[in-house]
């Protein structure tokens, strides 16, 4: 898919927020966007777990890090942004990239597909900013498609439409199995938890990755040379 296709990234796409509070998914303190830059010790150790942060194809790498509704959005719209002027300002393609984004804290509940999203009040149930409208919605994750109530955003700015274009993601462990949690319910059994989290596992976008915890992936990506910018 060409970048050039897609129209202007809408401004509100930067500017959405969320308050979800249930199972320790509550957005902590603001803090300022950050640049890390690659590491260049040659002693980091490797884990088998991790490989997969150098088998993306791309010589320029870029991890987008969110955990919010609004970092979300801009972490999306950075993307977008990064392989549109990469083709636009050095004639690179998609390929030439290796984009990831991060979904960890609060910001892993927008990686769930409607489908699963809206069959839980749990997860259906939390308020959150419109990237477009600024209003106070509920029902649906306008980042991924199919949502009508509230409409999901432009597909070229849905973590599917960046999928296609090839950017991964790397999904917070610990907030999903919190999330798991949440729909088994208090009291529920390990083996509830557990097939409420390979029901959610399952409903991540493509090139979904889903680590021990979305802190850790942002840190590993810096060792792996990636710049890790906040969203």
């Amino acid at each position: 898919m060409s970048s050039m296709n897609h129209p202007t990234v809408p401004r509100r796409a930067f500017l959405t927020s969320v308050s979800l509070t249930a199972a320790g998914l509550a957005a902590p303190a603001t803090l300022a966007a950050a640049s890390v830059a690659p590491s260049t010790r040659g002693d980091v150790p490797r884990y088998p777990q991790d490989a997969w942060f150098d088998k993306l194809p791309g010589k320029h790498r870029l991890l987008l890090d969110a955990t919010n509704a609004t970092e979300a959005g801009g972490a999306i719209g950075f993307g977008w942004n990064f392989l549109r002027t990469s083709q636009t300002g050095y004639n690179l393609k998609d390929a030439d990239q290796a984009v990831i984004i991060c979904l960890r804290h609060s910001a892993t509940l927008f990686a769930i597909a409607n489908e699963v999203y809206q069959k839980y009040p749990a997860l259906a149930s939390e308020k959150y900013t419109h990237p477009e409208t600024e209003r106070k919605v509920k029902g649906g994750n306008v980042f991924r498609p199919g949502s009508t109530n509230p409409k999901s955003i432009d597909d070229g700015f849905t973590l599917d439409g960046l999928a296609k274009r090839g950017v991964h993601f790397a999904i917070c462990g610990v907030a999903t199995r919190g999330m798991a949690s949440m729909i088994a319910g208090k009291g529920a059994t390990r083996d509830a938890v557990e097939k409420a989290m390979d029901e959610l596992v399952a409903a991540l976008p493509e090139n979904a990755h889903v680590m021990s915890s979305g802190i850790l992936a942002a840190q590993r990506a810096g060792e792996y040379g990636y710049t890790v910018i906040r969203g």
